[in-house]
């Protein structure tokens, strides 16, 4: 008999997102495989949507096989649907054919006693599943539990939540089936037979695409330097930041044309932010000099950033993005050969509260709304440099607007990216670090991947933008090792 685990695929409100195209590989994958039994293991949703986890029960449970399901902790995110959602799960104990299989409900960090008890009787053919993996459980669940693996030793027991696949004697780590979090390799699946004891996954794969690396590029912070970098590393993009107008421009100019001799073909200017303030658009001192040096320079690019100024403002005076988007088109057509400008989201700091206080252009459909503003004040291409980091690094909207929701709402307006990972310790998250792994655990680029090589997001420039020493190194050996499993 094969029973079939899911977990963590975390979907969204929007249709579109790359999360529902998984689903519906999974549930044809469960029946072309004659599963008897699908255990999902939590995390249906990515903020708690009440219509979006029954809209998924309906489904699974249409499925022409048994199904046992308990929620997340991802799913009880909204106070107003959280108890709802909680109650909505599978009994502990379930029979399917000749085995014992025991969901326990620890969304909440705890399992209630009933559950406890019913689990004193698993056998060794039994399973036993829940959410979390033990350690993270609160007191005195965590305690209780902790003694029934140890007396419970033969008994599988599956988890969710680590997004990552891992086995330690009988206790077993489920791959997250959410590509924007599969830590370690493509999301999956994971089936067990019940006759051979043997575990196999089942993957929706999302490998790097073969033509990614004619798109690479760098983000130059040490513009002269980092120029000679790209042009020993054959790479197509460069991005030069606001700073570089101190460097030697004549020197400059000629590393730039020697890149360009080399096959450089993407220069793009990062341009100085723009902000409001007293009714009137405010800028760098120098921002007309970056505009000379493009032309100067033959920039074909721009990189600007989504204006500074809060939400509120933004929705009170009504022709406050206006006038910036004037200000931005004067400026951008005053260069005369063809330009593509993206406009680049940005994300919450922890200074800031998420309600209209906050900065403008934090989440899609607001940096949406400006490049069509700009676009309408200028004869240039404007588009989306899409920050794969911001938009990571952006809580609470990164709950409800995930990496793939991004690139789902932004596809096929973007003309740029900004790569890099994100990292999270004591002090909280860190931008602009390397890539050591491309299914990274704060940011894997599974679903990026899977949507570039399908078409449905654009094939731009991939710039990495990268502040760390060494941190290009780490990232171009890490692309090279899948090129070369590719070779």
């Amino acid at each position: 008999m094969k029973i079939c685990f899911w977990c963590d695929i975390h979907l969204p409100v929007y249709k579109n997102a790359l999360q529902y195209d998984v689903l519906n590989w999974a549930l044809e994958d469960v029946q072309k495989k004659n599963a008897k039994c699908v255990v999902f293991a939590g995390d249906v949703t990515c903020d708690g949507n009440e219509k979006v986890y029954k809209d998924f029960l309906s489904l699974i449970n249409n499925l022409p096989m048994k199904t046992v399901y308990i929620p997340g902790n991802s799913d009880l995110r909204d106070a107003k649907s959280s108890n709802e959602i909680y109650s909505l799960s599978s009994p502990c104990k379930n029979a399917v054919d000749n085995f014992d299989i025991y969901a326990l409900n620890d969304a909440k960090l705890t399992i209630c006693e009933e559950d406890l008890k019913a689990i004193a009787d698993a056998r060794e053919n039994s399973i036993v599943f829940m959410h979390h993996p033990i350690g993270s459980l609160k007191g005195e669940s965590r305690e209780k539990m902790l003694h029934w693996r140890e007396t419970h030793p033969k008994t599988l027991l599956f988890y969710a939540h680590c997004h990552k696949s891992d086995r330690n004697g009988c206790s077993v780590s489920l791959q997250a089936m959410d590509p924007d979090k599969s830590i370690g390799e493509s999301p999956c699946i994971t089936y067990y037979d019940t006759d051979s004891g043997e575990l196999s996954k089942s993957y929706y794969y999302c490998p790097v695409p073969t033509d990614i690396y004619n798109y690479f590029g760098i983000s130059c912070y040490k513009a002269s330097g980092q120029v000679k970098y790209a042009t020993e590393k054959g790479l197509k993009a460069i991005e030069l930041r606001p700073g570089f107008l101190a460097e030697n421009q004549e020197e400059l100019k000629s590393l730039i044309d020697n890149w360009k001799r080399n096959g450089g073909e993407n220069l793009s200017i990062h341009l100085p932010d723009v902000s409001y303030f007293g009714g009137e658009v405010q800028t760098a001192a120098n921002y007309n000099d970056y505009i000379k040096a493009a032309i100067e320079f033959g920039a074909n690019r721009f990189t600007q950033h989504v204006p500074k100024i809060s939400v509120k403002e933004a929705r009170e005076d009504k022709n406050a993005l206006e006038k910036i988007a004037e200000f931005l088109g004067k400026h951008f057509d005053s260069v005369e050969h063809d330009i593509v400008i993206g406009i680049e989201n940005m994300h919450m700091t922890q200074s800031e509260t998420a309600d209209d206080s906050r900065r403008f252009g934090y989440i899609p459909e607001e940096c949406l709304e400006f490049m069509e503003l700009v676009s309408k004040n200028c004869r240039h291409r404007i588009g989306i440099n899409f920050d794969i980091g911001h938009a990571r690094n952006n809580a609470p909207f990164s709950q409800k607007y995930q990496i793939g929701t991004w690139l789902s709402l932004l596809g096929k307006h973007i003309v740029g990216y900004h790569i890099h990972q994100v990292t999270l310790d004591s002090d909280g998250f860190h931008n602009h670090c390397g890539i050591d792994d491309v299914y990274g655990r704060l940011i894997s680029y599974a679903s990026f991947f899977k949507l570039w090589s399908k078409g449905e997001i654009n094939k731009a420039p991939f710039v990495f933008e990268m502040t760390k020493e060494g941190a290009y190194d780490t990232t171009l050996a890490t692309f090279e090792k899948h090129r070369q499993r590719k070779a």
